[in-house]
């Protein structure tokens, strides 16, 4: 398995990646968009610069290659190449694995808090966390 961070022309292929594993997730060409590779896209995150800051999201493994450390290489990889504080909304249930890659619970900046909203109105149980470089 190879962790790679995309090349902006191939932004399709991890929208490919999240629509056949019915993922939220939407890349665009602007965002650091990170996979995990066998023969194919295994699993994929995207860093985001919203407003000047990094916001992890869209972190999706394929169902055969879950629980096996797929997911922890991934974000290894991306997060090592952050050079800023990076924050993230995690699913609840998924709390203590971000907790292991050094996310803490934070209250997020004014300029991130209309997407948590967001998500929180969609009923999604999530967590504001964040890990800082």
């Amino acid at each position: 398995m190879r962790v790679i961070q995309l090349n902006a022309v191939a932004t399709p292929l991890i929208n490919k990646f999240y629509q056949q594993h019915r993922g939220r997730g939407r890349a665009t060409k602007q965002d650091q968009n990170w996979v995990a590779k066998d023969l194919y896209i295994i699993a994929a995150c995207r860093v985001q610069n919203k407003e000047g800051l990094l916001l992890l999201s869209s972190v999706l493994v394929a169902p055969e290659f879950r629980n096996k450390g797929v997911a922890r290489a991934l974000l290894t990889q991306a997060l090592c190449h952050q050079t800023g504080d990076v924050y993230t909304f995690a699913y609840r249930h998924l709390y203590s694995f971000y907790q292991r890659l050094n996310f803490v619970e934070c209250l997020l900046p004014p300029a991130l808090q209309p997407y948590f909203n967001s998500y929180i109105a969609q009923k999604r149980d999530i967590v504001a966390m964040c890990l800082s470089k």
